[in-house]
């Protein structure tokens, strides 16, 4: 008798579990967008000025007969479109979970230059300041919420930070002054940073409206908005920034 009643149970366990994933599987897709757009610079364009670096300064940063990179990379401007390279976008769903990699996000040190100039991570992710050089880096990041960091780090070794708090964090290097770089930390759902001509793309976003945060090392910050429709079509935008006016949206 007991053993009839336990079958069942089991009988009717698995007529429900079979009912959910009917149900699962005829749940609809939630429709999803991409954010896309550029950051244009506004105003006059702004001579740029090569990186003062010595040779002897630069000793054994790069092999015989080459030289150290010494392009300013704290305002790239495309002349033709004006697009602004190194600006970081993000937006934020509510209710969705900030996804944060087991693995850690790379900035490298190679030919004595950072790579990338412009990084944004996810708060809690760990980065890993690598030093592919044959030459020692020291690294030293300048933070007010995050614990910082003021390290020597040997060729071909590692060392690694975890961020907890979303803020700009500007990394140095003490050898070598010329380098310089930010670990962008953001509680964003979506994040990236633009490309050379301005232009940057945020997949994976529900419909709705939303408030796009932009950031620049040099020019601050910025705003724009976005509204993905319920079909997944997204008007791209272009926000503009200048030395002055820190931002403003518009749709194209």
């Amino acid at each position: 008798m007991k053993l009839t009643k336990l079958l069942g149970v089991a009988s009717a366990s698995a007529i429900v579990a079979t009912f959910a994933i009917a149900m699962e599987d005829t749940q609809p897709a939630v429709v999803t967008g991409t954010v896309t757009g550029k950051i244009l610079f506004e105003g006059d364009l702004p001579k740029i000025k090569p990186l003062t670096i010595s040779a002897q300064q630069a000793e054994g940063c790069c092999a015989a007969g080459e030289t150290v990179d010494d392009s300013d990379l704290t305002r790239v401007i495309d002349e033709k479109t004006r697009g602004l390279a190194n600006v970081v976008v993000t937006l934020t769903v509510e209710g969705k979970k900030l996804e944060v990699p087991e693995e850690p996000y790379v900035v490298d040190q190679t030919g004595c230059r950072f790579t990338p100039h412009i990084s944004v991570v996810p708060a809690g992710a760990t980065i890993a300041f690598k030093n592919s050089d044959k030459v020692s880096h020291n690294v030293r990041t300048s933070s007010i919420k995050n614990e910082g960091i003021n390290n020597t780090i040997a060729a071909g070794k590692d060392i690694k930070l975890t961020v907890k708090s979303a803020e700009p964090i500007k990394v140095g290097c003490d050898i070598h002054p010329w380098m310089s770089s930010y670990v962008y930390v953001t509680d964003g759902t979506h994040f990236t940073t633009t490309a050379r001509d301005g232009s940057f793309s945020l997949p994976g976003v529900p419909a709705g409206e939303y408030k796009l945060e932009i950031w620049h090392e040099s020019l601050g910050k910025g705003k724009g908005t976005a509204v993905v429709k319920a079909d997944g079509t997204c008007e791209a935008i272009e926000i503009m920034m200048g030395e002055k006016k820190k931002g403003r949206g518009r749709g194209r």
